[in-house]
Formats: structure tokens, C-alpha cells, sequence
């Protein structure tokens, strides 16, 4: 499982990436890694291995996190997806044949990205995800164009008039928790 919040507010790129590995032969592994927007100072993190470089896209925040970077920096013109999206490449092993789970992430990310206070989201290896947050489905279904091109693909998402590219279905699963489908 992997669990993503936020600490500031929206249009911040702020996360803290927790993951786990609970299953299988192999000894329970857990990671945490934070992602920054650039631009400010850094905090001082004593202890962890903060990355040199300003990471622009999903690839490079997680190729920093693959090469065990604990604090990744985002440049201001980062999609705001992306660190969702790489926090599913480095914790799944994610790539760019797995369109579903990626694309769910995105949804995940953008969703995030929105919220007007912290919030948290949970994503699973196919790229299903639940968010605690602020957001109604409807509210999110009007906010995203039928296809929302990041610079990493373009995810065709739900639209009446393309029902057979749809691959993110959206689902209000409690008053304040929205359910996200990769199909």
C-alpha cells in the first residue's frame, strides 16, 4: 500500500510518500520520502539524503527516489500529478505500459493538488485509490477535461462522448472520501 498526504495548502507540491511492502516472502520494508516545491528553503533534515537536482517530471522524482533519495525538489512548473505519479513508479515499480495505474495516480495527484487544506490519499498497485479530502466527484468530473494530457501521457478520462477510452471511473465513497477506478 501506499499512502500520500498533503501538508500545505492547494497549488503546493508538499508531500510526504509513505509506503510498504506487506506482502510476500520477502521482511516488511517501509519507506518514507518527502517531495518539496522549489523555491523556498529547504528544511534543515538531518539524517536524510536530500537531492541535488530540481526534478520537472514524474521520471525524475522518481529516479531520485529509485536512487534512494529521501527529499526530491520539484521545479515550479512541475505537473502536479507527478509526484503521485512517481511516488507509484519507485514504491510499484510502475512503467509506461502499466496506463491504468498511472493514470489513476494522475487523477490522484490532480485531486491532491486541488484540495484547499492537507489531505491524504491511499493507492493500491493497480492504481485504485481513495482520497480523504474535500472534493465531491462531481466537482471532480467537471474540473477535468475528457482528456488531461501531463507531461508524462495523456490520460483519457470519463466522458460521455468517448465512453470506450474512458480509464479512471470516480465514485463518492463516503461524504469526504472519494473512490478512484483505473479500468
Amino acid at each position: 500500500m501506499l499512502r500520500i498526504g498533503t501538508w500545505s495548502s492547494a497549488g503546493s507540491l508538499d508531500v510526504v510518500v509513505c509506503g510498504w511492502r506487506d506482502g510476500g516472502p520477502e521482511p516488511l520494508e517501509t519507506g518514507i520520502k518527502l517531495i518539496y516545491g522549489a523555491g523556498g528553503p529547504m528544511p534543515d533534515l538531518p539524517g536524510l539524503r536530500v537531492g541535488s537536482l530540481v526534478a520537472r517530471r514524474a521520471e525524475e522524482i522518481a529516479e531520485a527516489l529509485f536512487q534512494g533519495v529521501d527529499v526530491v525538489a520539484t521545479a515550479p512548473d512541475c505537473c502536479p500529478a507527478a509526484p503521485v505519479v512517481a511516488a507509484g513508479m519507485w514504491h510499484y515499480g510502475w512503467t509506461e505500459g502499466d496506463l491504468g495505474a498511472l493514470a489513476g495516480a494522475t487523477v490522484a495527484g490532480l485531486v491532491m493538488a486541488a484540495q484547499p487544506r492537507p489531505c491524504a490519499v491511499e493507492i493500491r498497485r493497480d492504481g485504485r485509490s481513495s482520497l480523504d479530502g474535500d472534493m465531491r466527484a462531481e466537482a471532480v468530473r467537471s474540473c477535468l477535461a475528457a482528456r488531461y494530457r501531463t507531461p508524462e501521457l495523456t490520460i483519457p478520462l470519463e466522458s460521455a462522448l468517448e465512453p470506450a477510452l474512458e480509464l479512471v471511473r470516480l465514485s463518492q465513497e463516503a461524504p469526504s472520501r472519494l473512490l478512484i477506478t483505473p479500468r
